[in-house]
């Protein structure tokens, strides 16, 4: 195995001190005024050796990994790439460097890979909230590490600063394109996690078809977990004698199954029933799909969170409350609702 370049071999090789070689190379060359042709030589040298700089010792002196976490549910949907791309924009031109992980809905395994964050004193973490993890996220914040949930938060935990998208108003955009179009047997399929962004989806709904004094049925409003198979359920509801003319899908990975399971009754969309989604995910553009979808702005909301985790870190401080959410509400019409 070769042995590791050091910065005494950099140091014998350029025929000068250890002590002015490790000030060339931590960068402090002109405050100790070493002259710039031997600043050049030095570095010259390293390079040619393949020397690389030691992280740890120089973030054990300055009390900081350089590295910010990143905790997310899963990686299926491209939700976590873009928003990943966003993180890693602002990041980019920075001293840090993104470390993802996932818990996969496992509150053992967020304990786990928490700790490891900890231990290796990461500069700052960016969670996607997991409702069974808030004792996990409480020592984060009681270690005194930033905390910033991403996309939405937690109920008790206020004080954790969030960006998420504002799935208020993109509702309303996805709800009153189905108004918009005259249709007044509206229904909606969702996922039945209880966090505050996604209860907003069925709040919205609830709320526009108030406001247009359509009857609510609640026999028309399903919740189902995030991978579930809803296409029994689709046919259930669509085979009774009434049946919604629409339906709005809290995400898109529910519209699709719906116009599959639609489509396979022999109905026709958007003809018998529109249908609208949330996401613009991949697969929803395809030709045989063509899900009608409200966009979210992925990129920009892991940017905002990696711009506020840097805020935080140079404040100093575990968390601020606040409270960031971005519109995301620009509506892509597809097949699914235009006739």
């Amino acid at each position: 195995m070769k042995k590791q370049v050091s910065t005494s071999m950099i140091a014998k090789e350029a025929g000068i001190a250890v002590s002015t070689t490790g000030f060339i190379l931590s960068g402090k060359a002109r405050k100790m005024k070493i002259s710039e042709k031997t600043e050049q030589r030095v570095l010259a040298i390293a390079k040619d050796l393949g020397y690389v700089p030691n992280a740890l010792a120089k973030n054990l002196r300055r009390n900081r990994s350089g590295i910010i976490g990143l905790l997310y549910n899963h990686l299926k949907h491209h939700w976590a790439d873009e928003s990943l791309k966003g993180v890693r924009s602002v990041l980019g031109d920075t001293e840090y460097s993104p470390f993802l992980s996932t818990h996969e809905f496992d509150v053992n395994l967020l304990e786990k890979e928490v700790e490891l964050m900890l231990q290796h004193r990461f500069d700052a973490i960016i969670s996607v909230p997991f409702k069974e993890g808030k004792k996990t996220y409480q020592r984060i914040i009681d270690n005194g590490t930033p905390l910033i949930f991403l996309n939405d938060t937690l109920e008790g935990m206020s004080d954790v600063d969030m960006v998420a998208w504002n799935a208020r108003e993109a509702s309303k955009t996805a709800m009153n394109h189905l108004i918009s179009l005259g249709r007044k047997e509206i229904g909606f399929v969702g996922w039945d996690d209880g966090r505050r962004m996604i209860r907003a989806r069925v709040e919205a709904y609830r709320n526009c078809l108030k406001r247009e004094g359509i009857d609510l049925r609640e026999d028309w409003m399903r919740l189902f977990p995030l991978e579930a198979d809803i296409s029994n359920h689709v046919v259930e509801m669509f085979s009774k004698k009434r049946r919604p003319d629409a339906l709005f899908c809290g995400l898109d990975i529910y519209g699709i199954q719906v116009i599959g399971a639609l489509e396979g009754m022999g109905l026709k969309v958007p003809e018998d029933v529109a249908v609208v989604g949330m996401g613009n995910q991949p697969g929803s553009e395809f030709p045989s799909i063509s899900l009608s979808t409200v966009n979210s702005p992925n990129e920009s909301i892991g940017a905002k969170a990696a711009s506020l985790a840097i805020e935080l870190i140079e404040q100093k401080q575990s968390c601020t409350g606040s409270r960031h959410l971005l519109h995301g509400d620009d509506l892509v019409i597809r097949r699914s609702t235009s006739i």
